[in-house]
């Protein structure tokens, strides 16, 4: 949500300025969906590119079972378009239930059937599929290490490990270390919004963490300009900069 309202172009460029070496593009950026013109997409030629697929809206364990259908296609597009751009990975939420209310034999269902159709379409194109830690509420899947594991395991995917999603119990992910592709790092506000981790100790510490167990996978900055406050494109670059200059101080990259 950080350059949610810019077009691939300018993202590219903050990229650029930022001295990051590449993006996770979520394809649900407006500039991109409107059309998904793919020409759209040239301008990450020669970055290491990553894609978050679909999530505004859409749900893979609704009680809605449309919903759950255009969920699984948005996420068989996503990884399409992963072969067709050379993204090294896809990454996938679990859903949550409809109600808000703790997830029941049905959810679980969906989700079974949503990640056994998605792995097996990412093995076909040869792309990497990351299931994403959800955020800590009642009625979301895969907020705890264990679900997480069961899932990864039985379906053989990666993990894309949300930090900001596991502030109050990141050490019981750790045990999943060998199946980490990406880390989303971040603090949470008092709205739940990323901002930035490096005003915070306490993802400081899960990060030294990661770093001592030998993590060296995909890190990804992800802040929402929300809870940060209104800033031009040059203020953001200078955001972006301070969270890399803070990462690379922790994993000495």
């Amino acid at each position: 949500m950080f350059l949610y309202e810019y077009s691939t172009d300018m993202i590219a460029k903050a990229v650029e300025a930022s001295e990051y070496d590449g993006v996770e593009f979520w394809i649900e950026t407006p500039y991109f969906w409107i059309d998904r013109a793919l020409e759209k997409l040239e301008c990450f030629a020669g970055m290491e590119l990553a894609f978050h697929a679909p999530v505004l809206d859409l749900n893979p364990v609704s009680v809605n079972n449309d919903l759950c259908e255009l969920t699984l296609k948005e996420t068989l597009y996503t990884i399409s378009l992963a072969k067709k751009t050379n993204a090294k990975m896809v990454t996938i939420h679990a859903g949550k239930r409809s109600a808000y209310r703790e997830p029941v034999w049905a959810d679980y269902n969906s989700l079974h059937k949503y990640l056994r159709i998605s792995s097996r379409f990412a093995r076909i194109k040869e792309k990497i599929l990351c299931l994403e830690n959800s955020e800590q509420s009642i009625n979301n899947l895969c907020k705890k290490a264990e679900e997480l594991r069961k899932f990864a395991e039985f379906y053989d995917l990666s993990i894309t490990f949300d930090v900001k999603h596991a502030i109050a119990n990141a050490e019981e992910f750790y045990s999943l270390l060998s199946r980490f592709q990406n880390v989303h790092i971040s603090d949470s506000d008092e709205k739940r919004r990323h901002v930035q981790a490096s005003k915070s100790e306490r993802i400081a510490k899960i990060l030294r963490d990661l770093s001592e167990l030998g993590y060296d996978g995909f890190i990804t900055v992800e802040l929402d300009d929300l809870g940060i406050g209104n800033m031009d494109f040059g203020k953001k670059v200078e955001i972006l900069k301070e969270e890399a200059e803070f990462v690379r101080k922790i994993f000495k990259k």
